[in-house]
């Protein structure tokens, strides 16, 4: 680690520039600037470390001046990375006694404490919170998966903790969006859990991806911040509040009574095609644009605007404008 400099370190420097080129040495810096020896041998330290002198080739205890730009160059780069290494550190440490706040308050010795929710930054810090929290998990695990699939190492690490929890007689259900119906890899995983107890269904259109585990705690995906080598991945926020844990439960029991089930053994192309045409429609005529659309849907905005040419042409309408008015002069906005 580069030392702060010590005082007269550049004054020093500055001084030396005005030497002969023989040099000067340590006694040089007592008798012409009043430096005490051990002050002035410090000070030469420095000047070694930060590279602003070197060593006589004639006089090998004496020092003559260096060109400040090279060694900046070398020393500057040294020192940022290694205040780098450091922030990272901190950060991991950070993010390590963050996710063991929130394990603690979720434990039987953190009950009276009054924090609502939190972030968790680091990824790899997450997932060993959602496992921990997995493993404890006594009663009923609820999870909201937008998009049409996920990542296969997201799909074994859902697996792995899901497995777990209905070994202990846990239950264990997952919303999946229509869309997932398409995703083979998705199709085979849903089958899976399903053989091994778990309920699955899907809906036309999803709130958000959220995990809620006993009634007691959410948690749901953060925007990485490009931290170090987790750079593009997310962190969560971890949501304790009572009130609001029941309201987003809430909401998943409402989207989960008019779910469908999710029958693995076919994927019902044309029932699901009219639930997303729905989706669609109603919101073509809320003013959603394409991508808008695709996110909710879960789908590419290829596939997407495929299925409003389909809907558009159903009305005969040329434009999004004619569209909007055909429904609204047929007066079937609450038919969709």
């Amino acid at each position: 680690m580069i030392s702060n400099p010590v005082p007269g370190v550049f004054e020093v420097y500055e001084w030396s520039l005005g030497k002969g080129a023989e040099g000067f040495f340590v006694d040089d810096i007592v008798r012409e600037l009043e430096f005490t020896p051990e002050e002035a041998g410090q000070i030469i330290a420095v000047l070694l470390e930060f590279q602003l002198v070197r060593r006589s080739g004639g006089r090998g205890d004496a020092f003559v001046p260096a060109d400040p730009t090279a060694a900046s160059s070398r020393v500057l780069t040294r020192g940022e990375l290694e205040l780098l290494e450091h922030e990272k550190a901190v950060s991991r440490l950070r993010n390590d006694m963050e996710r063991l706040s929130v394990l603690f308050r979720s434990s039987k010795f953190g009950g009276g404490y009054t924090d609502s929710s939190g972030i968790v930054k680091m990824p790899d810090a997450v997932r060993a919170m959602v496992s921990d929290v997995a493993a404890n998990a006594s009663k009923e695990i609820v999870c909201m998966q937008p998009g049409s699939a996920c990542t296969a190492e997201r799909l074994a690490e859902v697996r792995t903790w899901t497995l777990q929890m209905l070994d202990r007689g846990v239950r264990v259900r997952v919303l999946y969006q229509h869309a997932a119906r398409f995703d083979a890899e998705t199709r085979e995983n849903a089958a899976f859990l399903i053989d091994s107890g778990a309920e699955v269904r899907t809906a036309g259109a999803l709130f958000g991806d959220i995990t809620i585990f006993d009634r007691t705690a959410a948690y749901i995906p953060a925007d990485g911040e490009g931290e170090g080598e987790e750079e593009g991945e997310d962190g969560a926020v971890v949501v304790q509040e009572r009130s609001i844990v029941d309201f987003l439960h809430s909401c998943f029991e409402h989207v989960w009574a008019t779910a469908k089930e999710f029958d693995t053994r076919r994927a019902e192309i044309d029932v699901i095609s009219d639930d997303m045409k729905k989706e669609i429609v109603k919101m073509l005529i809320s003013g959603a644009k394409d991508e808008a659309i695709a996110r909710r849907l879960g789908v590419s905005v290829r596939t997407c605007r495929k299925h409003i040419g389909q809907v558009m042409q159903m009305f005969g309408a040329a434009s999004r404008f004619q569209f909007g008015y055909l429904v609204k002069e047929a007066n079937l906005e609450g038919d969709v």
